[in-house]
């Protein structure tokens, strides 16, 4: 039966992806609307280009970053194009809402449970657009996923190892996953996870270095050392004009981890705040916007106006504070502020289940809780931290949201017997 009622629930969403297929046929241009889409639309293309003219691969590989990024993307589109894409990244996602289940049954949320728990995975924003964009996402969230699900070992380490050559965020998780999985693990399954999670970015950086004679990830408009100078001259806006960091010429727009640290020691109060709002941004932004502007295009005048970097809602978030920015969204947009809001709303109490179901001692729930801050702490070391950003922690966070509420249910029925029994007594 419970079988039966996953396939059921499986169903339904395919039933939904096919639906939003169908709309893509129809509406080929969502398929990049989405973060630097357009620039990993132009890798693919060279990529393929190169491929068929005989080009030299080695140093095209060496100058595009890692190559997760682009390159799944760049074999599905020379077999099959953007609908081949499409189609595939639909199966990851329903296979990772079947993983969430899994997860559930094995962190004791009861069959019910953990249907609720794949059920909200697979309705939220970015689970449900991602598929249908040329997003790295559509990719490393489902392989984040199937290496939680799996037992601790060589297939599990695989899955993050794969996935940290699509965004290097998840390099530094292996230790704490080892450390916290449940103890029936032994020291031989550890050391195979370790090496399948190491050996893919361990290769890809030997590469690099016999490319370039640098030991790096490889070099691109969004590695770190870009995303850290970007950074920077975000925090530097709220200074006096004699504090800011000084701006630097097209071509050396990065910055080093040490001078990103140094920045941050002599500026604390500023760096404090942008990470509040990094904090804020990940806890309450919903990520409706990704369904409401970027694929059903329902306000079609705004989406260029609030996603730009230099005057878009964050910058005047930065700028104006919260509620004079607010305001002026309102303004200009208020159905758009409205379904935001109300959005907001229900994803923070969302939330404050999650933080509730994080509360335990059981070790894989901990291991869960442990993930999302995992994710929101890296999330620091981009110019200015996105819901999407919190996406590959959303299935954890649906697991901790159910378990929550039955945490709370739970407390609430123990309760009722005692106060009946008080008003009796009286």
């Amino acid at each position: 039966m419970a079988l039966h009622v996953r396939q059921r629930l499986l169903l339904a969403f395919a039933a939904i992806h096919a639906a939003m297929f169908a709309y893509d046929l129809h509406h080929p241009e969502r398929f990049l609307r989405t973060d630097r889409a357009g620039e990993r639309l132009q890798s693919v293309q060279s990529f393929i280009d190169a491929l068929q003219s005989g080009g030299d691969l080695s140093s095209f590989f060496a100058s595009h970053g890692v190559p997760g990024d682009w390159l799944p993307h760049a074999l599905l589109y020379l077999a099959g194009g953007q609908f081949l894409v499409i189609a595939v990244q639909i199966a990851l996602v329903l296979a990772s809402i079947s993983c969430v289940y899994r997860i559930g049954r094995a962190v004791g949320l009861g069959e019910r449970g953990a249907l609720w728990a794949a059920a909200l995975y697979g309705a939220l924003p970015h689970t449900l657009v991602f598929p249908h964009q040329l997003a790295s996402e559509a990719i490393f969230v489902p392989l984040v996923v199937f290496g939680v699900a799996m037992a601790i070992g060589a297939g599990s380490g695989l899955f993050f190892g794969l996935a940290t050559l699509i965004r290097p965020v998840t390099l530094l998780w292996p230790p704490v996953h080892a450390a916290l999985e449940p103890e029936k693990a032994t020291a031989s399954a550890k050391a195979l996870f370790f090496v399948a999670a190491l050996a893919p970015m361990v290769a890809w950086t030997a590469f690099i270095y016999v490319q370039t004679g640098e030991v790096s990830m490889g070099r691109s408009g969004h590695d770190l050392g870009h995303n850290l100078y970007e950074r920077v001259q975000r925090m530097g806006a709220s200074l006096s004009p004699s504090e800011r960091p000084r701006v630097r010429p097209l071509g050396y727009t990065t910055m080093s981890i040490r001078e990103y640290l140094a920045f941050v020691a002599h500026h604390p109060a500023a760096a404090a705040e942008h990470s509040a709002r990094d904090f804020a941004t990940l806890a309450a932004k919903s990520g409706i916007e990704r369904l409401a502007i970027d694929y059903l295009d329902l306000f079609p005048q705004s989406r260029v106006a609030l996603q730009d970097a230099q005057s878009g809602w964050r910058a005047q978030v930065e700028q104006k504070g919260l509620a004079q920015a607010m305001l002026g969204l309102w303004h200009a947009q208020a159905a758009l502020l409205l379904v935001s809001g109300v959005a907001a709303a229900l994803f923070v109490a969302f939330m404050a289940l999650a933080v509730v179901g994080g509360l335990s001692s059981d070790r894989t729930r901990l291991l869960l809780a442990a993930f999302v801050l995992y994710i929101f702490f890296t999330a620091q070391a981009v110019d200015a931290a996105q819901s999407r950003h919190r996406a590959p922690a959303e299935f954890a966070l649906c697991l901790l949201a159910v378990a929550g509420w039955q945490r709370l249910r739970a407390g609430a029925a123990a309760r009722i017997p005692v106060l009946t029994h008080e008003v009796g007594v009286r």
